[in-house]
């Protein structure tokens, strides 16, 4: 695995500013409950998320792009397009992250969740976090009103991350047509057809190429792109029936580890509250 100079120390400094960020609002909510408390940097899971596979993106291999595959690759290059544009219509979904493998700088295993953009961006879910090299915890996760909101410090007890944790995690970005999940779509190059496969009880075709690290990043949610973006193997599965909607998504970060995302219940309608 070679490792990207640059871009690499770009990550670096900003997961030390997210992992300050994230420490200095956890102690000041808990001192405002009268109760001061010791919390790990990785237990907040705006940073986590965001910071550690934007690392994971720039510490994978960078790929010189070939020309596009030949016979499939036209027939691919149109699907991926007609996905795009299915997935900017897509204003509401049901999701599963999960890293599989010994995925480098990741913390969270696995994140399931709920997400809607209208009428308000919301959303719900929970993520399995490594809070310290031999304990992992189950966080419950809500995003509204432009807060994230999560109980991984304490089980049971929330704490409001901030409006700046918007900036730094936002699920909701993934339905956004101008940064989400479309344009990585849109962005997609040396895409190649490798036949058709069963996701989820839906027939869909299998598709490879070639994204960049700051496409990559909308699987976080992060709004935090790389100084220096590199290219990076993506595989996309989309549905064969229209409106051929994205079904799940994988990443290699290593050549042994993946991080996949699995997308269902297109256009649910989510409501969540602020926590008590």
């Amino acid at each position: 695995m070679h490792l990207i100079p640059a871009s690499v120390s770009y990550a670096k400094r900003e997961v030390e500013r997210t992992k300050q960020y994230a420490h200095s609002t956890i102690i000041a909510v808990n001192q405002q409950k009268g109760k001061y408390m010791k919390v790990g940097i990785r237990a907040a899971v705006a940073a986590t998320v965001a910071a550690a596979l934007m690392l994971t993106a720039c510490g994978t291999d960078s790929k010189e792009s070939g020309p596009a595959g030949e016979g499939s690759g036209g027939d691919a290059a149109a699907l991926v397009q007609q996905s795009a544009d299915a997935m900017k219509q897509v204003t509401g979904l049901h999701l599963e992250l999960t890293a599989e493998g010994k995925v480098p700088n990741l913390k969270v295993s696995k994140v399931v969740g709920d997400i809607s953009t209208k009428p308000a961006p919301v959303a719900t879910g929970s993520a399995n976090v490594e809070v310290s090299r031999d304990n992992t915890v189950d966080a419950k996760l809500i995003f509204v009103d432009g807060h994230l909101y999560s109980d991984v410090a304490e089980p049971g007890v929330w704490t409001d991350y901030g409006e700046g944790s918007a900036a730094l995690y936002n699920p909701t970005r993934l339905l956004d047509p101008n940064m989400g999940l479309a344009t990585l779509l849109s962005n997609l190059k040396d895409t190649k057809n490798e036949g058709t496969e069963d996701v989820g009880g839906v027939k869909a075709t299998k598709v490879t190429g070639t994204s960049t690290s700051k496409d990559v990043l909308v699987l976080a949610g992060s709004n935090v792109a790389p100084e220096k973006s590199v290219d990076l193997p993506v595989t996309v599965w989309i549905a064969n029936d229209d409106p051929h909607r994205l079904l799940k998504a994988q990443m290699n970060a290593t050549d042994d580890a993946t991080v996949t995302l699995t997308l269902s219940d297109f256009n649910k309608q989510v409501t969540a509250t602020k926590p008590v």
